[in-house]
C-alpha cells in the first residue's frame, strides 16, 4: 500500500453527509419569513456550499438584510434542518480506511463552527478527526484574538496548521463544488471531486487551476485515491 497524501480534509455537506433537503428547506424560510420573492430552485439550489451570507448578498440583499436572514436561517436550522442529514452510504468505511492507514483526517467546511461540530456529533463520525474546521462567518470570532474564518480558503489553512507535521506533508481536499475545488486551489493542495454530491464536474474542473483533480462516482472510491 502506497500512501499518496498524508492529510485528508473533507467538506461536510455533500461529500461527508446528504444534507441538502435540511439547507434547502431552511433556505425557502428565510425568503418566506423576509416576504421576498422566491428565487428559481437552481438559485435556493446555489446557497449549499458557499457561506450564507455570501449566497443572500448575491440574491440582492443588502449587507443588514442579510446579517438579519442568516440569523432566520439559523434559527431554523437549529429548530428543524440539522436534523435532516444522514452519512452517505460508504462513508464510515472510508473513513475508517484512512484512519487506520495512518492518513491525518480534517473537516474544512464553510458552514458555522458550532453547527459543523454538532452535525459531525450528531452523525457519529467524529472519532475519525484529528481536527474539525467551520467558518465564523459574518458574526465573529470563536476564540478571543484568533482570526476569523470567512472563505473555503480560511478555514482549509485552519485545518492544515493544526494537522500538518512538515513542509512535505502532502494534502488533498475533498469536496463536491467549485467552491471546494476553488479553496484547495488557492491553498495548493490536491483535490478530489465528489460527483455524488451537489455540484457540478465541470466547474470543479474550472475552478482547480493548480493541477488536475481527481473524481470519484461514490464514497468508497476515495480510498484508493489516497492510499493506493
Amino acid at each position: 500500500m502506497v500512501r499518496k497524501y498524508d492529510i485528508a480534509l473533507f467538506d461536510l455537506d455533500g461529500t461527508l453527509s446528504e444534507s441538502g433537503e435540511g439547507i434547502l428547506d431552511c433556505v425557502r424560510m428565510v425568503f418566506k419569513e423576509t416576504k421576498r420573492p422566491m428565487p428559481k430552485e437552481s438559485v435556493i439550489r446555489s446557497f449549499i456550499g458557499p457561506p450564507m451570507y455570501n449566497s443572500l448578498v448575491n440574491c440582492g440583499f443588502e449587507h443588514e438584510d442579510a446579517l438579519k436572514a442568516v440569523e432566520i436561517y439559523k434559527r431554523n436550522y437549529i429548530e428543524s434542518g440539522i436534523y435532516k442529514n444522514r452519512v452517505y452510504d460508504g462513508m464510515t468505511d472510508v473513513l475508517r480506511s484512512l484512519k487506520d492507514a495512518g492518513v491525518r483526517l480534517g473537516v474544512a467546511s464553510s458552514k458555522y463552527q458550532k453547527f459543523t461540530d454538532r452535525i459531525i456529533n450528531m452523525l457519529g463520525i467524529e472519532a475519525f478527526f484529528d481536527k474539525i474546521g467551520g467558518s465564523t462567518a459574518v458574526d465573529g470570532k470563536l476564540e478571543e484574538g484568533s482570526k476569523p474564518r470567512l472563505s473555503k480558503l480560511d478555514v482549509i489553512n485552519y485545518v492544515i496548521d493544526d494537522l500538518r507535521k512538515s513542509k512535505d506533508d502532502r494534502i488533498v481536499m475533498i469536496g463536491d463544488t467549485g467552491f471546494d475545488a476553488d479553496g484547495a486551489s488557492k491553498a495548493g493542495v490536491g483535490f478530489i471531486g465528489c460527483l455524488f454530491g451537489y455540484g457540478s464536474k465541470e466547474e470543479m474542473k474550472e475552478l482547480y487551476t493548480v493541477g488536475v483533480p481527481d473524481f470519484v462516482e461514490r464514497p468508497i472510491d476515495i480510498i484508493p485515491k489516497i492510499i493506493g
